[in-house]
Order: structure tokens, then C-alpha cells, then sequence
């Protein structure tokens, strides 16, 4: 009988190889799926998250809450953002203190969990499309915030068939078309010019909006990618794509390009054109070490670094136009990654009013003492973003409780 033969792996057979994680994320073209794939596999139903980053790294992580990045006085200014919510969906949860918000947080976030091991496959094509239509919704929460893109349905479905994977062209479009007609409807609700480069100008703004979180989260939260310059300046590329700036300069001049002009809000100067590229580094390797700061300690908060970032970038402002979206992707892209979780943010007339507030207070802070606080290490500086991370935590709790309602009905 000949002698059996010990099978090799296909690493020991070829030197060299490199065999990715068999628990790496699974990619799919449809968004929506590949998150309900993430979720399953990092939400561990016991307070934690497993994060897992390319090419095969995979580390566990406690979700907690550090209150030095919270400001208790932001509570009373958005308690009542939550009736506005009514009238879009679910009705709204008991108000409370952040503390306790963190710990319930967590614990939609271990029903959620739980949840997902009970579902397993079946209603997978329906989880799928309801994460896709509630990225559709953060779309245009972000959109409604720069005061462009679209209605909310038209938004929607535009948003859903991008994050379905299905490819959707910037081309124009008839003026018979019902999404032309809902487009130019929309405008002139709005009082705002409703010609055709207008509508096909909406079109553009809920379509790229839709490439770039797609891009963006794929890259970073599905695929385990470290955020990077270059995958900052993609998204803000195909952010703009062949949307030209309020001042009428292409795309093709500004997507994905660093200005080389001074740029002022208020009082507030952002930094000199020289410096935004070094800022942008600087920013992309502070998020790693804050990584490897919770990778040492064993526990993270991920609204409190997705706020910090996404505070720190809009205040670097290193394009023409585009940067507060591009943060609010940036926020998104955090908390999915690290939290398991994301937000849709100015959903509500009274909504966006309060978040505009809080990020003009942010320029106002960072005007006021960025000069003084350039020499103090990153521990000591005053944290800004305070209210925008508490702002965005009460959104968390209100998009997951969101999501748990979904998940249970499908059980």
C-alpha cells in the first residue's frame, strides 16, 4: 500500500503566499449585505466588537465611554430633537444622561448581536436592503445639511440601487423621466432654481454622495484598511465628480485636490494652503495611534474618535467644497468600523439647526486658541468635538434602536 501522504496547506506548497483571515470580512457589491456580514461577525453580544484589519489582523476591543470627550451641557439643547423623529419613524425612546445612554448603546448593540445569530440567512436580502435604505437616509441627512441633493424618497431611491452594487451613470437624463420630474419638484419647493442643469446637478449630488460612502465604508470598515490620505482624497473625488464648486470651478479642478488658496470662516482661518497636506497626514496618523492606544488598553470609544476626526477634519477644510460632507462620511465610516454602528444626521429642519450650531461653536473654540495650544501635547489640548460626540451618541442609540426594531420584526 503506498504510503499516505500528509496534505499541505496551499502556504506551505507555495512560499511566499499570503492566505487572508478565514475570518476576515466577506465583500459583496451590495453594501448593505456585506455590513449585515460585518456585523454578524464583529458584534460579539458581551459589550465588545472584534475589528478586523487588512490584510489579516483581528483584535477585540471593549466598547465603553471616556466622559472626557463628552459635554454634559450639550444634553439639554438636543433632548428635544427626538420629536422631530417621530414624524419619520419609530416613536422615540426614553431621554437620559449620556452615561447611561453608553451603556444602553451597548446593549442595543448586544441585541443586535443577538439578533443576528438568530437570523442567520434567512431575511438576508431583506436586512440588506433596510441597511441600504437607512444609508440612503444618512445620505441625505448629509445632503439636507449643505442644502443639496434631493427629496427624501427620490434620495432614496437613487442611494438603494448604488449600495445594491448596480452601476448608476452620471448621464443626463429625459426631462420625462418621473425622477427628473421629482427632482425639479423638489427645487421648486424649495425656491431654488429648477432648470435642467439644475435637476441634473441635484442628480449628481445624491448620486456621488452615494459612490463616495459607498467607497469610503467599503474600503475602511468592510475591506479592514487603515483611513489614508489616498483613500480621503478618492472619496472627495468622487464626491465632486463633475459637480461644479458655488463659484463655478469643474470638478476636475478641485475633486480630490488640495486647495492652494487661504480659506476663512468668520474670524476662524483655517490652515495655510502650504500646511494641508502634512494636517491630513498628521490627521490619518493620529487615528492610528489612537488605534493602537486602545489596542493596548483593550477598550475603545468609537463615538467619541469618530467625532474627534471628523471635528479635526472639517477644521483642517483642505478642499474647495465638499469638506463637511467628506467629515460626516468620515464620522460614519469610524463608527461602523469600530463601533459596529452609524448615524444619519439633519434628517429634521431642527436637527440640522442643532448640528449646525454645534460645528460653528467647533470653529469658534478652535479660532480662539489654536495659536495657544500648539505646543501642548495632544493629551492637554481642550477637546472640541465635546458636543458633537455627544450629539452624535444620542443619534447612535436612536439609528441602532432603529435597526433592533427591524431585525425583531424579521424574527
Amino acid at each position: 500500500m503506498a504510503p499516505k501522504l500528509e496534505r499541505r496547506t496551499l502556504a506551505e506548497a507555495f512560499e511566499g503566499l499570503e492566505i487572508p483571515s478565514s475570518r476576515a470580512h466577506q465583500t459583496d457589491s451590495n453594501l448593505g449585505h456585506s455590513i449585515h456580514l460585518m456585523l454578524s461577525s464583529s458584534l460579539r453580544g458581551n459589550g465588545s466588537i472584534r475589528i478586523h484589519s487588512a490584510p489579516s489582523k483581528e483584535l477585540t476591543l471593549l466598547l465603553t465611554q471616556d466622559d472626557a470627550h463628552y459635554e454634559d451641557d450639550a444634553e439639554d439643547e438636543v433632548d428635544d430633537h427626538y420629536e422631530d423623529y417621530d414624524n419619520y419613524g419609530d416613536d422615540a425612546e426614553d431621554q437620559s444622561h449620556p452615561e447611561e445612554e453608553d451603556i444602553e448603546l451597548k446593549n442595543y448593540l448586544d441585541e443586535i448581536a443577538d439578533a443576528l445569530k438568530k437570523q442567520k440567512s434567512k431575511n438576508d436580502s431583506e436586512i440588506a436592503e433596510d441597511f441600504n435604505e437607512k444609508l440612503s437616509q444618512m445620505v441625505y441627512g448629509s445632503n439636507m445639511l449643505e442644502m443639496v441633493g434631493g427629496g427624501l424618497d427620490i434620495t432614496v431611491k437613487l442611494c438603494q440601487r448604488i449600495f445594491e452594487g448596480h452601476a448608476v451613470d452620471d448621464a443626463e437624463i429625459s426631462d420625462r423621466d418621473p425622477i427628473y420630474q421629482a427632482l425639479r419638484m423638489d427645487l421648486v419647493s424649495k425656491n431654488k432654481s429648477s432648470g435642467h442643469e439644475d435637476v441634473l446637478r441635484s442628480r449628481r449630488e445624491i448620486i456621488q454622495h452615494a459612490k463616495a460612502a459607498y467607497y469610503m465604508m467599503n474600503e475602511v470598515a468592510i475591506k479592514g484598511k487603515d483611513l489614508s490620505e489616498e483613500i480621503i482624497l478618492e472619496t472627495h473625488r468622487l464626491l465632486t465628480y463633475k459637480i461644479d464648486s458655488p463659484d463655478k470651478i469643474p470638478s476636475s479642478q478641485y475633486g480630490g485636490i488640495y486647495r492652494d488658496y487661504p480659506v476663512q470662516r468668520g474670524f476662524h482661518s483655517f490652515p495655510h494652503q502650504a500646511k494641508v497636506p502634512k494636517a491630513v497626514r498628521d490627521l490619518t496618523d493620529s487615528l492610528k495611534a489612537d488605534i493602537a492606544a486602545a489596542e493596548e488598553s483593550g477598550e475603545i470609544d468609537p463615538v467619541a474618535l469618530a467625532a474627534k476626526y471628523c471635528h479635526k477634519f472639517v477644521n483642517i477644510h483642505p478642499f474647495l467644497d465638499g469638506n463637511s460632507r467628506t467629515s460626516r462620511l468620515i464620522l460614519n465610516t469610524i463608527l461602523l468600523k469600530y463601533g459596529g454602528c452609524f448615524v444619519w444626521l439633519g434628517m429634521e429642519p431642527k436637527d440640522r439647526d442643532e448640528y449646525m450650531k454645534i460645528s460653528a461653536e467647533g470653529f469658534s473654540a478652535e479660532a480662539m486658541e489654536q495659536e495657544d495650544m500648539d505646543d501642548l501635547p495632544e493629551g492637554f489640548k481642550p477637546k472640541h468635538h465635546k458636543k458633537l460626540a455627544t450629539f452624535t451618541l444620542k443619534h447612535a442609540r436612536e439609528t441602532m434602536t432603529k435597526v433592533l426594531r427591524t431585525l425583531k420584526r424579521k424574527d
